[in-house]
């Protein structure tokens, strides 16, 4: 198989004044990191640049371990520095951020998250979600309580059940997948997914255009149907 290609960008949206998003990508090493900030005073801006920083570096350290023990490891250890850096000063008290993690190798693509950051994979035209959402409204689907209409109709949106910083330890789901030639992965957070339905996402994911390409044309597509919150895409080619 050929070598990976990533491309990822980062948008403020049309209502936000500040980008409370951060991704990194080290193609080198197969990973892609994105997340999704959360608290007052820009607090959010701080927590997911630092999840994203301790990921990517704690990643890069542990080569020699398996993918799932390397996720977990790295996400714990983004957890505990952003409870760290949120006792250090009244500003950064109860900060927290989503989190989607990913490692590639020639087979398989391993991904870690927590809250409600994305990973989609199109594959021959059809496109899946391989994250389940740590939110209010995906529990009460889970739990029958609701059909997805009647929840996002009835349910805020944007409540976590679980996400980095806000407990000394967090749930993480962290799950394996095979590789296919021709796979197309999406890493992005809600600013975009709550603006497009998965049909436009596929349409777009799957034009025959530079990657780089497709992540304006999804950014610009978010902005121009309200672009409510920041908007952050990475995606992969297999």
């Amino acid at each position: 198989m050929k070598a990976p290609i990533y491309a990822g960008a980062t948008d403020t949206g049309r209502q936000r004044d500040h980008n409370e998003d951060a991704f990194s990508l080290a193609p080198e090493l197969g990973i892609a990191v994105l997340a999704d900030g959360m608290g007052g005073h820009n607090a959010g801006e701080v927590a997911s640049q630092l999840a994203v920083e301790t990921t990517l570096a704690i990643l890069g350290q542990t080569t020699g371990l398996a993918a799932r023990d390397r996720l977990e490891t790295a996400v714990m250890a983004a957890n505990a520095s952003i409870r760290e850096k949120a006792a250090e000063s009244s500003r950064y008290k109860d900060m927290g951020t989503t989190l989607v993690a990913v490692l590639l190798d020639r087979q398989s693509l391993a991904v870690a998250h927590v809250g409600d950051s994305r990973l989609y994979r199109l594959r021959r035209g059809e496109l899946v979600a391989l994250t389940r959402d740590h939110s209010l409204l995906q529990e009460f689907i889970d739990k029958g309580l609701y059909t997805p209409e009647e929840a996002r109709q009835k349910v805020a949106r944007n409540i976590l059940t679980h996400a980095l910083g806000l407990e000394d330890t967090t749930r993480i789901d962290i799950a394996e997948h095979p590789l296919q030639a021709g796979d197309r992965y999406l890493l992005c957070s809600d600013g975009l997914y709550e603006m497009m339905s998965d049909p436009e996402i596929c349409a777009l994911l799957g034009r025959p255009l530079p990657l780089p390409d497709i992540c304006t044309a999804l950014i610009e597509l978010a902005n121009a149907k309200g672009g409510k919150d920041n908007i952050t895409v990475i995606v992969i080619d297999a």
